[in-house]
């Protein structure tokens, strides 16, 4: 009887240990894909890395320092936000902490009816920078 239990036991944590890994892993493979979106007059691209949320906003903020088509023109190191202006552009980007290895990034863009297309471009382009940086493929979200 004891052995009974104790095999039971066994199965239970190995069997929650293989759904833990499983569940992990289609978590990280949903992870670096970037979403876009035009939400009426401002655009939002988000992805989520797997890397911890400190190196990911030290990325964002090397990237916008060493680039000068981007002049950083707001910054709260506390809350890990960002906003910089690209030329007419004016960009807001958020670094949050989803787990202790996982960040959210997301950049939002307020732009005119003409420039859809360039503030998200933009947007999707700030983000691959800071991907690239961290040694993290991401990918664009065709859908």
């Amino acid at each position: 009887m004891k052995t009974l239990k104790l095999n039971s036991l066994l199965l239970i944590i190995l069997c929650s240990f293989l759904f833990s890994a499983t569940v992990s892993a289609q978590f990280i493979t949903i992870a670096r894909k970037i979403k876009s979106m035009h939400a009426g007059p401002t655009d939002v691209a988000t992805v989520i890395v797997d890397a911890k949320t400190f190196k990911v906003y030290k990325a964002v903020t090397d990237t916008l320092t060493t680039n000068p088509k981007f002049k950083i023109s707001q910054r709260d190191n506390t809350k890990r936000f960002v906003e910089f202006m690209n030329g007419p552009y004016k960009v807001s980007m958020q670094v949050d902490s989803l787990a202790n290895d996982l960040s959210q990034i997301t950049v939002s863009s307020a732009h005119a009816d003409d420039a859809t297309k360039q503030t998200t471009d933009m947007a999707v382009d700030v983000i691959l920078a800071v991907c690239q940086k961290l040694g993290i493929k991401c990918t664009l979200d065709k859908k």
